[in-house]
């Protein structure tokens, strides 16, 4: 029997299928009650424009409607209490069907390619620079087929050679089945360019033709070689084509948007009549009308959902309304596989693991394509909307995401953050505490105060681009809000698109601070139109070259002083044990005792491997380990299996047995003790005092 050396190329192959399960997001066998979640191989074809049939909704009682507008709050509830309709993470089911693969499925060589693997990982390799290697083993489109004496069948076109020496011979005529052998090529026996070698054949799927005539553009699809509903018909058309869907119709064709919100109330999804959530349309409708006024600014904030998420949006809204009741929001744009693709993945996968609510992407702009593994989790819902106006800073689009979300509470996250569990109670303190006699968003303190007070620490990063007092310290623009927060929005988003024309002007925006100073409700201040507003000045300033400095300032000039205790955290403070400072970010006009810190999310991830094992170690050890046995506090504030990333910590994580028993150690004690403050560790939230110590000052920031 001839033997035959194994060549590179098969060896890359076996690192290439152990790699993409690993770092995929795709289910390889989903449950039936996950099928409805469309995946790329599921697209539209090009050709045929597949229907995506869904029952049309039946006519409902009021007091159906009624169960309609609470249904959402009462299954997270069941949720959250650990019932049945809380649904396994899809990474915990991802890694139990690479558990499978290998115990059930993979050959011995696949198994040395996954050590080989491991071993560069441990080595220093990093695992997103692994991923893209390997999805650019064959950019060219070709695939596997048979080896050399089989017979290939293939709707494409076919090519005959030698992987290790890339030489290879192309079939330039359609033939399927083929035999895969030299003689069907046009080789003679002496043009054998590898004699003695097992030769392959590859396929290449033929280029997908456009029903309009129009090329096929791949590059606005997910998956090289795979057709979907953007190769042929463009985004969000403009020009008055698109018209509004009715919900049990949506993405039924092959258009990769459907438009659900626009100026024109005639195309937009709205909540019934008489619906607990028309009184937040019509606070979006009230507070987006200066906005809808201007027909340049009328495209920028139109609401297309992206069809490939049609089944999420189906199971998060109802047919009463296409409002959320809770929703973290995030945005993003760019090419594909850019480092903001990267960064919200890790984010979509906290969400996964760490809560029972959706999370709503919004993309701005054409470029930007959802990778196949978003697609697969049950809990995102992607928007699309078209750029920014030219002269504002992209950071605005937080903003427009929060206007286009459509929920009715709402955390806003940016892409270079992690949930921890433990977040979604933000959601509860979020809901009591902006109402309609209250409605602003609120946010997190930040790290410095940027003012210039003695003795600040940071007094050398002061803000300068307002002269009026300041209502509390400095926060982060990561706002919650609940929709009676939306004219607030509506209105600062107006200012900043005026303020980019470069003239000096002048609008009318809600004279919000009635609500504290008269008793009124928002909802009764706005219905009052044009006589509820005052004028306001606009001129671009320092202080709109931002979108955190806009927000400061508008909070301060509403005279606003509610803000939450500082619940976005540098990674760092989650692997520093109990070595923190008693006076965590202390100032000494604000908080001169520190504040609390609350251990539920992380911000600044923007190193993607680093950010993905502190991830792993969240899910590790969210729930603790028995009889865990850690270095005394003295002895070592940080180990070195928590300095993620280094040598040492690698190293570490090849011994399996060694890392489960120590690496929880590095959170301690923040999975059962989430808030520090003082030098004291707090089981709950509600357990955080008013005061640091006895004579101390009261804190100023909110705890959810």
């Amino acid at each position: 029997m001839r033997t035959k050396k194994l060549s590179w190329f098969t060896y890359l192959q076996g690192v290439a299928i152990v790699v993409v399960i690993l770092f995929t997001l795709q289910h390889l066998n989903p449950s039936p009650a996950e099928q409805e979640i469309p995946r790329v191989g599921t697209s539209v074809p090009v050709e045929t424009a597949t229907t995506l049939s869904y029952a049309a909704d039946p006519p409902k009682s009021e007091s159906k409607e009624r169960e309609d507008s609470t249904r959402l709050t009462a299954t997270l509830n069941e949720a959250e209490q650990g019932g049945d309709e809380l649904v396994q993470p899809r990474l915990v089911a991802e890694r139990q069907d690479l558990v499978a693969w290998i115990n059930g499925v993979a050959t011995h060589q696949e198994l040395d390619a996954l050590k080989a693997l491991r071993a560069s990982l441990s080595e220093g390799r990093d695992a997103l620079s692994i991923t893209r290697q390997v999805n650019k083993l064959r950019p060219d489109g070709w695939k596997f087929c048979v080896q050399e004496g089989e017979i290939c069948h293939c709707e494409g076109l076919t090519r005959y050679g030698d992987f290790d020496l890339n030489q290879w011979v192309e079939k330039k005529e359609f033939k399927s089945p083929i035999l895969c052998h030299h003689s069907q090529y046009g080789l003679k026996p002496e043009q054998d360019f590898s004699p003695g070698k097992l030769k392959y054949c590859q396929c290449r799927a033929p280029v997908p033709k456009c029903p309009n005539g129009q090329p096929f553009r791949e590059e606005n699809c997910p998956v090289p070689g795979q057709t979907c509903r953007a190769g042929c018909l463009p985004r969000m058309p403009r020009g008055g084509l698109a018209s509004l869907v009715p919900r049990s119709k949506l993405c039924s064709k092959a258009e990769p948007n459907e438009l659900i919100w626009s100026c024109d109330h005639r195309r937009s999804l709205k909540p019934r009549k008489g619906h607990s959530h028309s009184d937040a349309e019509d606070l979006l409708e009230r507070g987006m009308a200066k906005i809808c006024e201007d027909p340049h600014l009328m495209p920028e904030v139109e609401v297309w959902l992206e069809c490939d998420f049609v089944s999420q949006f189906l199971r998060w809204t109802s047919s009463a309304s296409p409002w959320i009741e809770e929703a973290y929001v995030t945005y993003v744009g760019g090419p594909k596989d850019s480092n903001y693709e990267w960064q919200a993945t890790n984010l979509i996968r906290s969400i996964d693991l760490f809560s029972t609510r959706p999370l709503i992407i919004v993309i701005f702009g054409d470029q930007f394509v959802p990778p196949p593994s978003w697609q697969s989790m049950r809990n995102v819902i992607a928007y699309r909307m078209r750029p920014i106006s030219r002269g504002v800073s992209f950071n605005f689009n937080k903003v427009r995401s929060i206007l286009a979300s459509r929920v009715i509470v709402g955390i806003q996250l940016d892409t270079d953050q992690l949930i921890f569990k433990g977040m979604d109670q933000v959601f509860e303190g979020t809901r009591r505490e902006i109402t309609e006699f209250y409605p602003w968003p609120i946010l997190p303190v930040h790290w410095m105060s940027r003012d210039d007070t003695p003795g600040n620490p940071y007094a050398h990063y002061a803000f300068r681009g307002w002269d009026g007092p300041q209502s509390m310290r400095w926060c982060h623009a990561h706002p919650t809000w609940t929709y009676f927060a939306i004219p607030w929005f509506g209105d600062l988003m107006h200012e900043r698109m005026l303020a980019a024309t470069g003239r000096k002007t002048s609008t009318l925006v809600f004279d919000l601070e009635q609500v504290q100073q008269t008793g009124i409700s928002v909802l009764d201040l706005v219905r009052k139109g044009e006589k509820a507003k005052v004028k306001r000045h606009v001129e671009m300033s320092n202080a709109m070259w931002e979108d955190e400095d806009m927000m400061n300032v508008n909070l301060w000039r509403h005279k606003v002083n509610n803000s939450w205790c500082k619940f976005d955290l540098e990674p760092n403070l989650f692997l520093l044990r109990r070595s923190l400072d008693k006076k965590l970010y202390f100032d000494p006009k604000w908080y001169p005792d520190g504040m609390p810190v609350l251990f539920l999310s992380i911000h600044n991830t923007k190193n993607f491997d680093p950010a993905d094992l502190l991830l792993r170690l969240m899910e590790l050890c969210q729930n603790g380990v028995e009889d865990l046995e850690c270095p005394a506090k003295e002895s070592e504030f940080m180990m070195p299996i928590c300095r993620v990333g280094v040598q040492q910590e690698r190293e570490l994580r090849m011994s399996v047995q060694d890392y489960s028993a120590k690496a929880c150690c590095c959170l301690e004690p923040r999975w059962s003790h989430p808030v520090f403050w003082s030098g004291h560790w707090y089981e709950s939230l509600r357990e955080v005092p008013d005061r640091a110590h006895e004579g101390a000052t009261r804190r100023k920031c909110l705890v959810p």
